[in-house]
């Protein structure tokens, strides 16, 4: 059986639409030991369309070190989180930079990342910040895993996630030995400074290890695959 990898053709479509928030303004809970939620003046708002889970941290730098862990969630496909996130003036010995990072679960895709700044309230009365991170999918196939898109504080994030079955390098409907020599084919291609034969869709099924390369390496896991399920096994891409 082919483990399908992503969304497919039909269901990318439907979920061009922002779906309807759910609990958006229910504050997560920050992982962040001295957190103060008096200190608190703005907040950052991530919305997932159906079909798309995603893994959501946000980290600050700061003068005491980088990186300082301030929230991680899993989050659901249809649904919002709310962060609360403290404020803090840009001056030498007092700031914080702080980096959303939305890595989507069960996909192929690069995470999205971002830095942004929160104004200290008692500095600055009146200006708590407020900025909506949206992510939709599309399936146009594209060299880039995302597009980002900014009006005001509300930004729109769009990942290309074109459906295919990953092993399935021919997209016949099935893994077999035909899309393991389809890899080496374009493996030997690009090492002699060729053209590769896969287009950018069956790129990304040819990557069945993950590590953002195609060789000799993702031909023998499909062919592992392809043993597996034709003695009867279950075969995995773990």
């Amino acid at each position: 059986m082919i483990q399908k990898k992503l969304l497919s053709a039909s269901m990318a479509a439907a979920v061009l639409a922002v779906m309807p928030a759910v609990n958006a303004f229910a504050a997560e809970t920050p992982v962040f030991p001295e957190f103060n939620e008096n200190d608190v003046n703005g907040r950052v708002i991530v919305t997932l369309p159906e079909g798309l889970a995603a893994k959501v941290s946000i980290t600050f730098d700061s003068p005491e070190g980088k990186a300082e862990p301030y929230y991680l969630t899993d989050l659901a496909e249809n649904t919002s989180a709310t962060f609360d996130i403290e404020g803090r003036d840009y001056t030498l010995d007092d700031y914080r930079i702080y980096n959303l990072t939305v890595a989507p679960e069960g996909v192929s895709v690069a995470p999205y990342s971002v830095s942004f700044t929160i104004p200290d309230g008692d500095e600055t009365p009146d200006s708590f910040k407020e900025l909506k991170y949206t992510f939709l999918v599309d399936d146009i196939v594209s060299e880039k895993d995302w597009d980002a898109s900014l009006d005001g504080n509300e930004h729109t994030v769009t990942y290309h996630i074109p459906p295919f079955a990953l092993g399935d390098v021919n997209e016949d409907g099935k893994v077999d030995a035909k899309d393991a020599s389809r890899v080496l084919m374009h493996y030997s291609a690009v090492s002699t400074g060729a053209e590769g034969v896969l287009t950018d869709a069956q790129k990304k099924a040819a990557n069945v290890n993950g590590d953002d390369k195609i060789d000799a390496k993702d031909a023998s896991r499909i062919l592992v695959y392809y043993s597996a399920a034709s003695t009867g096994g279950t075969p995995t891409w773990d």
